[in-house]
């Protein structure tokens, strides 16, 4: 399995290329980054992308989805909560951060709260982490890479004051969903550096484990 980060300037946002190095068969997670950008990327290392999988609805994460669908064909896998809101301007707040309205089109799969879903060679779990929004989750790849979206950032935690956010739920999602993961297992955020779920238990000053 490898991963590509690829970083928005102007958002801080991360946007992931991640696939099977032996079959070239992969998925975006969180397109906020230029759908041309992100083609390039992929095609540099012969990557078809099969699906785009986004941890919540905020603009900065879905502001290139449908070029992507459009361009690739790939299929959209969210939580459920994230295929309904997805289409909302007022929850996705894209009025308010870009100044014109997202409304995208609900995803073709939708995952539950620790189901798995399997691309060649790579296992991927979905876990439920509302809070930041109602819809957000986190995908752990092959039991060792968690793509935790805004959930958990380096040393620091999602915010919880934007529409269907709650702080309360937030910090049980992280204590009792992600600092129950093995301390090795490797986070890379929605925005931000890399991390580690051992090093945030220990270092992380908003939700301690």
């Amino acid at each position: 399995m490898k991963i590509k980060t690829l970083n928005n300037f102007y958002s801080d946002e991360n946007t992931y290329i991640v696939y099977d190095e032996n079959t070239k068969n992969g998925v975006v997670i969180d397109p906020g980054y230029k759908d041309s950008g992100i083609l390039k990327s992929a095609s540099d290392d012969g990557v078809n992308i099969r699906y785009i999988m986004i941890t919540h609805c905020h603009y900065d994460h879905i502001e290139y989805l449908e070029g992507l669908r459009e361009k690739t064909g790939a299929k959209l896998v969210s939580s459920k909560n994230c295929s309904d809101n997805i289409g909302d301007p007022d929850i996705n707040y894209s009025v308010s951060g870009l100044g014109e309205a997202i409304c995208a089109k609900k995803s073709e799969i939708i995952l539950s709260d620790g189901e798995e879903f399997n691309v060649d060679g790579m296992n991927i779990k979905c876990i439920y982490t509302p809070g930041h929004t109602n819809g957000g989750v986190c995908y752990l790849f092959n039991g060792e890479k968690l793509f935790s979206g805004d959930t958990l950032f380096l040393r620091s935690i999602g915010r919880s004051d934007l529409p269907t956010g709650d702080g309360e739920e937030l910090v049980r999602s992280i204590k009792n969903k992600l600092y129950t993961l093995d301390e090795n297992i490797t986070v890379y955020p929605g925005h931000g550096g890399q991390t580690t779920i051992g090093y945030e238990k220990k270092f992380n000053m908003f939700v301690k484990g």
